[in-house]
């Protein structure tokens, strides 16, 4: 965009402005020496995206944005006692994520233990990062007591997903409600469509809340928006519908890629005919307890409980207690809640720790779709997560329930 002589054009920018972008005309910059970077807090397993101070390498990067095509000048706001003592590089991606995908990998390849081969590693991983994605694989079922994988477990190596997308799809074609599930999948392995300006933060809010209706769910909140935008799509108004419905026209269409690609991968490996389309596969896609309960299958252990706390309620996890659902969640500021357990794509700790997009879900959905479950140390009923969580009912009930559970 090209200004007068009486504008001066200032560019505020995230780092993704140090390498993928050239803005021609830019003469100075101004380097806070700052970052917002996802690390992994294994201890209470979570990610954490807070502000720190960048690597050498990155004020380098800074430093040539600025007369990139003619002379600049490159300003820095900390003083060069800091800047010497930052590191050369960025901590590598195996320091700072969580590690199951990688872990699926080392044994598909049948590299061995885990633990042992990434040990061997030029900057090998905290070992308790390594356990936590061990025990995660384990609970989920992709990894049996021994560290080899199940029939899950070879079937998700096969798709170069994180383990609980890649089973969320897997479970969407099994229980005939493959078409939600390839669109919530997609939203989770790219980015949320939903745009919320600054000077519009309440009328976003409200759209999302409407496109999410009773369910108290953000999944079904982006999912009733894609269904929205195909609509519109097919009548040539996608770009009006977006904009006033504060949705990304470009992140919808990755997304509607994104599903393409899923489905041709659910078509390599055996589990569905894509000739057929993926409507073939949707007896249910209609019927939001069995979307919910696809979601739970999925994104499994990642539960927290809903307790009242008189006219309000508490939330609390199993790994670091209470905690808040995300502001821009569609159940935050939600006083009361009519089921008991909140299933969740994220955690992650910024100011406080946030649950983000989350769906509430019922105890049954839980028992029959989540993990394994033991009978109870007292004898009197079941448990899940190591004692986590706990149901009492009659012992037909809990019978029938792990009956249908093994079915």
């Amino acid at each position: 965009m090209k200004f007068c002589r009486y504008f001066r054009k200032i560019v505020l920018a995230t780092n993704i402005a140090e390498s993928s972008i050239t803005i021609d005309d830019v003469v100075y910059v101004i380097d806070c020496g700052k970052a917002k970077e996802t690390s992994y807090d294994a201890l209470n397993k979570l990610a954490c995206l807070l502000p720190s101070w960048i690597s050498k390498a990155s004020a380098h990067q800074r430093r040539g944005r600025a007369g990139r095509v003619q002379p600049g000048e490159c300003y820095r706001l900390y003083p060069k006692v800091l800047h010497d003592a930052m590191p050369q590089y960025q901590l590598p991606e195996i320091l700072r994520t969580p590690l199951q995908e990688l872990c699926l990998n080392i044994k598909s390849l049948q590299l061995g233990a885990i633990a042992a081969f990434l040990a061997k590693a030029l900057q090998p991983p905290d070992p308790l990062s390594v356990k936590n994605a061990i025990e995660i694989l384990k609970t989920i079922g992709a990894l049996d007591d021994t560290e080899e994988l199940t029939a899950l477990g070879r079937h998700l190596c096969k798709l170069p997903l994180d383990p609980n997308i890649g089973k969320m799809l897997l479970m969407g074609s099994i229980f005939q409600c493959l078409d939600p599930a390839l669109t919530i999948a997609a939203a989770l392995a790219h980015r949320d469509p939903f745009v919320l300006p600054i000077n519009r933060k309440e009328e976003a809010d409200a759209v999302k809340r409407s496109f999410a209706g009773d369910s108290c769910s953000d999944h079904i909140a982006l999912l009733k928006a894609f269904e929205a935008w195909k609509g519109a799509k097919r009548s040539g108004r996608e770009r009006a519908f977006c904009w006033e419905n504060f949705l990304s026209p470009i992140t919808l269409q990755m997304m509607d890629d994104m599903r393409n690609q899923f489905l041709d991968l659910l078509s390599d490996i055996g589990f569905v005919n894509k000739s057929k389309g993926a409507k073939a596969y949707n007896h249910y896609g209609d019927d939001m307890e069995m979307i919910c309960a696809v979601l739970c299958a999925g994104l499994y252990p990642n539960v927290i409980q809903c307790k009242r706390r008189g006219k309000r309620t508490a939330f609390y996890s199993k790994d670091v207690g209470k905690v808040d659902i995300h502001p821009s969640s569609v159940n935050a500021g939600v006083h009361l809640f009519p089921l008991p357990y909140m299933i969740y794509s994220d955690k992650v700790k910024t100011s406080s720790i946030y649950i983000r997009d989350s769906t509430n879900i019922s105890d049954y959905a839980l028992l029959l779709f989540g993990g394994s479950l033991m009978p109870s140390k007292s004898g009197e009923g079941i448990e899940m997560l190591g004692g986590y969580l706990h149901f009492s009912a009659p012992v037909s009930t809990l019978h029938l329930i792990q009956v249908r559970k093994a079915s």
